[in-house]
C-alpha cells in the first residue's frame, strides 16, 4: 500500500474518533445540561422559600431547618421556641412547611423525645431534600399553604438550648 494511502486512513481514522468523542461529549451535555429536567435540587432558605414560594412550586430542595412531629403535626420550622406552658418544652416557630408522609424511622428514632404536654413529640435539627408543593391546602385538615414529599431527610448535629 502507498504511503499516501496510508496516510489517507489514518486521517480518515482520526476523523472518526474524534466525531465519536464529539458526539458522546454532545449526549452528555444534553443529559446532564440544567433545564432539561435533571436539574439538582436546589437549596434555598426559609427566607427565600417563603418570600416567593409559587418560583419552587413542584421544583426539587433542600432546606435545613427543625423538624417537628406531634399530634396531627409533621412540619419543618426555621427555628424552635419554648412553649411556656411547659417548663423545657419546645414547639415550632415562625412559618412552619408540612412533610407529607413523614420521615425515615431511623432519623425519626434519633430525634429529641418530649412528652411533657400529653402526646408524645420528636424535634431534631435535619436538612430535607424533596419537591415542594404550594398553591393547595395541606396537612391536618388542610391546615398549612405547603409542603415538602421528601425524598432524602439528614439528621444534623445541634444541642438543645438551656431551658428558659
Amino acid at each position: 500500500m502507498s504511503i499516501i494511502i496510508k496516510i489517507f486512513l489514518l486521517a480518515y481514522l482520526l476523523v472518526i474518533v474524534f466525531l465519536s468523542i464529539l458526539s458522546v461529549l454532545w449526549a452528555m451535555s444534553l443529559i446532564f445540561a440544567p433545564g432539561c429536567g435533571h436539574d439538582k435540587d436546589q437549596e434555598v432558605t426559609f427566607k427565600e422559600l417563603l418570600a416567593n414560594p409559587s418560583e419552587y412550586d413542584g421544583k426539587g430542595i433542600t432546606i435545613v431547618g427543625f423538624y417537628f412531629q406531634g399530634f396531627e403535626v409533621s412540619v419543618i420550622a426555621e427555628n424552635l421556641e419554648y412553649s411556656g406552658y411547659a417548663e423545657g418544652h419546645l414547639v415550632p416557630k415562625s412559618e412552619m412547611v408540612w412533610i407529607e408522609g413523614g420521615i425515615p424511622r431511623e432519623i425519626f428514632n434519633s430525634l429529641y423525645l418530649q412528652s411533657m404536654m400529653g402526646p408524645e413529640e420528636r424535634y431534631g435539627k435535619v436538612r430535607v431534600t424533596g419537591t415542594f408543593e404550594y398553591g393547595e391546602k395541606y396537612g391536618h385538615l388542610g391546615g398549612y399553604n405547603s409542603q415538602i414529599i421528601p425524598s432524602d431527610v439528614v439528621l444534623l448535629e445541634w444541642s438543645r438550648p438551656a431551658p428558659q
